[in-house]
């Protein structure tokens, strides 16, 4: 491999003088030969003390050392294949039908927007991990009078649910209500029927789903959780295990790093909670 040098350096004879450098760096493998130096100082009275070197280096050819092996690519470690995950035991053309337990707003009057909490219950036949979501399929149709169709929803309580037995299932919903270009009031057809639900009420449910984004297994992990609004679900769902449970297979000595984004402090959900864990 033959590789080539240009170096001009040039050192300033006053303070003001603009210093100049271009230069290409050589492999350290090549040998190194200088074919041209030349080597002025001028001592006139306009340039005392100025000093200018020009060379001109050449490498000269050698075999390039062998390079090292690249290092091994590491590949993900994908939970698609995880076992013990179920998805997708109810489908759209046969949801679960669950009941709603509770459904409470945990937003603040002064809030921008509300968010609601909700328990359904699931009689433990929706076996969800931390970290999946499930379906719902809200009541009614849609402008073409078709069923609407599933909206997914991030599962915000761990596996043994809120109650602790392993038969309900949590969601932290967000009512959508907005006004569009024409002035017109626009409601999301599912956060609206969800936050409108009343203990009794049905709910279809669908899933679970999901895998990639499944609760770490090691309890000694280091684990960073960052969510905005409604983004926490998922989140309270590992810190509930983390902190408010007892498992005979499980517990927790790592680090949890939670960072939430809220536009007002009356927006902050599940603040008491959070207090609670540190």
């Amino acid at each position: 491999m033959a590789a080539a040098i240009t170096a001009a350096v040039t050192f300033p004879a006053t303070k003001s003088t603009p210093f100049s450098a271009r230069n290409t760096i050589v492999p350290p493998s090549d040998r190194l030969s200088f074919k041209k130096v030349v080597y002025a100082r001028d001592l006139t009275a306009s340039s005392v003390g100025g000093l200018a070197v020009r060379a001109q280096v050449i490498a000269t050819e050698v075999e390039a050392e062998a390079e090292a092996p690249a290092a091994a690519k590491v590949e993900k470690q994908s939970k698609k294949n995880e076992e013990g995950v179920v998805v997708n035991k109810f489908k759209p053309k046969n949801p679960y039908i669950g009941r709603c337990l509770l459904n409470t707003r945990i937003t603040g009057d002064d809030a921008p927007g509300e968010t609601w909490h909700m328990v359904f219950s699931t009689e433990g036949e929706i076996p969800y991990r931390e970290g999946q979501s499930i379906g719902v399929i809200p009541d009614g149709v849609d402008k073409n009078g078709k069923p609407h169709k599933l909206r997914l929803y991030s599962i915000a309580s761990s596996a043994l649910g809120d109650f602790g037995d392993s038969k309900t299932v949590s969601l932290c919903v967000k009512r959508l209500i907005y006004t569009n270009e024409n002035g017109e009031l626009v409601k999301g057809v599912c956060s609206n029927f969800l936050c409108d639900l009343k203990p009794g009420y049905e709910v279809k449910i669908t899933g679970p789903v999901g895998k990639e984004m499944l609760m770490p297994k090691d309890p000694n992990a280091t684990i960073i959780m960052l969510g905005t609004g409604t983004g926490v679900a998922p989140f309270r769902s590992f810190l509930w295990k983390m902190f408010f449970e007892k498992h005979e297979d499980y517990q927790f000595n790592g680090l949890a790093w939670l960072f939430l984004g809220v536009p007002t402090s009356s927006s902050l959900l599940y603040k008491e909670e959070f207090e609670f864990m540190k």
